[in-house]
């Protein structure tokens, strides 16, 4: 894949009508680096953080996927996936106080790595979004001065709000 787009690209993508397989998976691999480059440049809520450190995740080498907080109905709830520092992937739902400080309780902490699409070549489809977050976090949580570092976003951990 060539190197990441930029939004203008992204924008003119989104527009169009119908859509290659690269330019799909162009948009995909967007939406999902710039998710994991987001929470990683701003704070976790606070029982997520807590609840991944207890859980064994090491925050600076993991990278967030997939993160919604309070659905109209699910008030007070953090939910959403994780690419940790193993390369396993976490579906999490955590009922919080209101500011999302304390855990009330951790209903799902699911290892869902066998139902992750890794493959790099999906018939039809591309490249499995799998595959394109392996690949994200490996660039996003690479050692300071190493080939793919993007030093702007190299943190040692994240931090909680």
């Amino acid at each position: 894949m060539n190197k990441i787009d930029t939004p203008t690209d992204i924008v003119r993508l989104s527009k169009k009508r119908q859509r290659n397989v690269q330019e799909q998976n162009r948009l995909s691999e967007y939406g999902l680096r710039t998710t994991a480059t987001y929470w990683r440049a701003h704070a976790l809520p606070k029982a997520l953080h807590d609840a991944g450190l207890a859980h064994g995740i090491d925050w600076g080498n993991s990278i967030i996927i997939d993160l919604v907080a309070d659905l109209p109905w699910m008030r007070d709830t953090v939910m959403g996936t994780i690419l940790s520092q193993q390369e396993k992937f976490i579906e999490f739902e955590i009922e919080t106080s209101q500011q999302h400080q304390l855990i009330n309780s951790i209903e799902v902490w699911l290892d869902v790595t066998a139902q992750a699409n890794v493959h790099k070549h999906n018939r039809g489809t591309g490249r499995g979004a799998g595959a394109m977050a392996l690949e994200i976090r490996r660039q996003l949580c690479a050692p300071a001065g190493s080939p793919s570092a993007d030093s702007s976003t190299i943190e040692s951990a994240i931090p909680a709000f």
